[in-house]
């Protein structure tokens, strides 16, 4: 009898997705079957988020096709109304053996722990989402360089420079932030 390969997830945000993800991603498929959970699917237009749940989903997989990774399973999640809450939407929705998460998500990764397996990782390398954003943010092309040819295109298609820039402009009441002056 052949044995149940295992079930894992890899939650994160992924806005956008950059090499960094992807060698974590080879990494775990190795393990286990794996499904790349985008969480905070429900946000969009903010600094942390200006790509929607459903556009991070598109560019995880056009991502995982250019990089020959057919075999992942890419499912965007909204966060919900809690932390616990989510953490069960999750494991209903993908019903994982094993949840993959960086060690900076301390307390995600201890509620999770109370309903399944989670292997925590230490990020390495100067590659982060966030550096791609702040980078579009200000103009620099380096940007480019720290994901795939299929998230540049992506992002270059559907406005994404624009909307990063935006995005940074913002308050956080929402509100556009234009040469020192917040427009009502």
């Amino acid at each position: 009898m052949r044995k149940r390969r295992l079930r894992g997830a890899y939650w994160g945000r992924f806005n956008p997705p950059h090499k960094g993800h992807l060698a974590m991603i080879r990494r775990f498929r190795e393990e286990c079957a794996l499904t790349v959970i985008i969480g905070s699917a429900e946000h969009q237009n903010e600094r942390a988020n200006p790509f929607s749940g459903a556009e991070r989903s598109m560019m995880m997989r056009a991502y995982l096709r250019e990089a020959g990774m057919r075999d992942v399973r890419v499912l965007p999640l909204a966060d919900g109304p809690s932390l616990a809450w989510s953490i069960d939407h999750l494991i209903r929705a993908c019903q994982p053996d094993v949840v993959f998460l960086s060690t900076e998500r301390n307390q995600l990764a201890r509620l999770t722990a109370r309903k399944v397996r989670v292997v925590r990782f230490r990020r390495t390398g100067g590659i982060s989402s966030t550096r791609i954003r702040d980078s579009i943010a200000v103009g620099r092309a380096d940007w480019e360089r720290l994901t795939g040819r299929s998230v540049v295109r992506w992002i270059l298609r559907h406005d994404g420079v624009a909307r990063i820039r935006r995005a940074y402009k913002r308050t956080p009441s929402g509100r556009v932030r234009r040469k020192g002056k917040i427009e009502r």
